[in-house]
């Protein structure tokens, strides 16, 4: 009996043992589960902003702190960074995040794609910039469909190519910015569907070609930039649906003319920048339909002549830039269409820098400088130097003061040092006028017209001096024989201030082979008389 009992209680024994063993593992495996899911959680979430406790490529520094409240999250890049890696996932932390910034820190970082899969994680990112990365090409639709988007800049890439749709579908872009690359063209269908775009940057590239309606989607932008790239050649189809475009860069280009109607397809352009080409010609109607232009660079080209009515149908211009070319004259016919336009206080017009000839075709420029409100613009026509030819001095004087004086300074240069100093900072040129064999005559002549002294000059095999405009009087100019351009010059356009002085109205006329002006005041006088005498 008693032995029934032991072996029952024993068997008891057991089973509570082994309960109780079995509910001290499930509460084992129970606290490991809830840790285990505890640690997965807390992975899941890990900040962006803050990596500390992470092995990560990148670095990030936010505007805020804490998970899902940040707005800015600007990350560096110091390792390759693979476009498949779990890191990309900890992005979705900074949900909210609306100005994301990648800048690659050389020499180990790289990153050789767009990350797209951050782009679909953050639906809020308003402004997306890319630097330093080495993309080459931006593939078909790497930037579609991303509506919150408004501003993307890719600069110092390395892009090399544009794929057909690159950019597509992003009704809410408004810049994009692909600087310092190294595009070689712009094909057509590389922006497409952007109805909100309205400016766009590809300087600093290499472009040479930009097929015919490149930019035909583009129907809202209002800049384009193109400056400091290779561009040779204009044509209006590489501007066709530009119908919005207000401003224009092409400086620092290759651009050798600009032919008939180049702009045409921009009729609301009111700025256009070709500083720093080669431009040699510019077609009678190369701004053809310019109504709207208001400022025109062409500084640092190699124009040699204008055509008369260049600027006859963009009436508008009001800033108008020629420094630094090849003109040896700027008649008034040139100006014509636009002079009463730079009256004003806002206007501006720059001839500097040029080789203009000392002759009559420059006397209208007496009138501009007397009827211009703007300070600035006359000081800078008072300013304009021009070459006036010598009757007596030959190039072979010329030639020889020049040897002479490089062989004083060469045998005494010690002297010459003293000497230049002595006189305040003389320079080698002026040595030319004490050296060059010219006759009395001359000299008496130039008495009336030289306030300072001058430098001689050679231009076109004529021997003369460089001059400042101003420091001659307009009827003392030599005029050259009139050609048809200058007959067809008329009237100066009518004066704006009573007290104008002498060039500022009037008209000029051709008499034995010279220019004659006659003032307003003079011609009202000789109407009136002529209406009594008449009646």
């Amino acid at each position: 009996m008693w032995d029934v009992i032991r072996i029952a209680f024993v068997l008891e024994l057991c089973l509570l043992i082994l309960a109780i063993t079995t509910s001290e593992g499930a509460k084992t495996k129970l606290k490991n589960i809830k840790k285990l899911s505890k640690e997965v959680k807390e992975i899941k979430e890990v900040d962006i902003c803050d990596l500390q406790k992470l092995e990560a490529p990148f670095f990030c520094y936010c505007n805020g702190v804490g998970v899902k409240n940040v707005t800015d999250t600007n990350c560096l890049i110091f390792d390759k960074f693979e476009e498949v890696n779990p890191l990309w996932n900890h992005f979705e932390s900074q949900i909210f995040t609306e100005k994301l910034t990648f800048k690659v820190r050389l020499p180990n970082g790289n990153l050789t794609y767009i990350p797209t899969q951050v782009l679909k994680q953050l639906k809020h990112v308003h402004i997306l910039i890319i630097e330093y990365a080495k993309i080459h090409k931006l593939q078909e639709n790497v930037f579609s469909n991303y509506t919150a988007m408004n501003e993307i800049s890719l600069m110092r890439n390395s892009i090399t190519s544009l794929a057909e749709y690159a950019f597509n579908n992003m009704k809410n872009l408004i810049f994009i910015n692909l600087d310092e690359n190294q595009i070689t063209e712009i094909r057509r269908l590389s922006f497409v569907n952007l109805p909100s775009l309205k400016k766009l940057m590809i300087n600093k590239n290499n472009i040479t070609t930009i097929y015919a309606q490149a930019f035909s989607y583009l129907n809202t932008l209002q800049e384009l930039e193109l400056n400091g790239n290779q561009i040779s050649v204009i044509t209006r189809d590489m501007f066709n649906g530009l119908r919005s475009l207000q401003k224009l860069d092409l400086r620092n280009n290759l651009v050798h003319m600009i032919g008939e109607e180049s702009f045409m397809e921009m009729p609301e352009l009111q700025e256009l920048q070709l500083d720093q080409n080669m431009i040699e010609y510019i077609s009678q109607k190369a701004l053809a339909g310019m109504r709207n232009l208001k400022v025109l660079k062409l500084s640092e080209n190699k124009l040699a002549a204008l055509d008369p009515d260049f600027l006859s149908q963009a009436p508008g211009v009001n800033f108008l830039d020629l420094r630094d070319n090849l003109l040896k004259t700027m008649t008034f016919d040139n100006v014509k269409p636009i002079v009463t336009n730079l009256y004003n206080n806002i206007s501006y017009f720059y001839l500097n820098g040029n080789k203009l000839i000392c002759d009559c075709k420059l006397q209208w420029i007496w009138g501009l400088r007397n009827e211009t409100r703007n300070i600035k613009l006359r000081e800078n026509l008072e300013e304009l130097t021009c070459f006036l030819e010598s009757k007596n001095a030959s190039v072979k004087s010329v030639k020889d003061a020049e040897r002479n004086s490089a062989l004083a300074i060469a045998r005494n240069p010690d002297e010459y040092m003293f000497d230049n100093l002595k006189e305040g900072n003389r320079g080698t040129n002026d040595y030319l006028d004490d050296a060059t064999n010219y006759d009395d005559s001359y000299e008496d002549e130039e008495k009336e017209v030289q306030k300072s002294p001058t430098k001689m000059e050679i231009i076109d095999g004529k021997v003369g001096y460089m001059k400042e405009l101003f420091q001659l009087k307009p009827e003392d100019l030599p005029c050259p024989e009139p050609s048809r351009e200058d007959l067809m010059a008329s009237e100066q356009p009518s004066s704006r201030h009573a007290n104008a002085a002498v060039g500022s109205a009037g008209i000029f006329f051709f008499s034995s082979g010279k220019i004659h002006y006659v003032s307003q005041s003079v011609l009202a006088l000789s109407f009136l008389v002529a209406s009594r005498f008449f009646t």
